[in-house]
């Protein structure tokens, strides 16, 4: 799971701001679509070469294919009427 830094009293500020500027948006609610998508590399993340080892031990190499070993992305919503679908697009 990624580290995320913690919301600073301004952020939280603005979201509650930001939530109660909606709370009148009633039925408008049913028509709004919540997505987001993850793309995951299948040789490791776009360009870092770069590992950790043990400094007692060789460094071994690591090879990946000549054109990158392609990729994978995950697509997600949610609305008021509950989860879309999965997509998962090869890339």
């Amino acid at each position: 799971m990624a580290r995320r830094l913690p919301l600073s009293k301004l952020h939280i500020s603005n979201r509650l701001q930001w939530a109660r500027n909606h709370t009148s948006y009633g039925d408008k609610w049913m028509a709004l679509l919540f997505s987001d998508e993850r793309k995951w590399n299948l040789d490791g993340p776009d360009g870092n070469i770069k590992y950790w080892h043990a400094l007692r031990k060789e460094p071994r190499s690591f090879f990946s294919r000549q054109n990158g070993g392609g990729s994978v992305m995950v697509w997600a919503a949610f609305s008021f009427n509950g989860q879309v679908g999965l997509a998962f697009l090869d890339g």
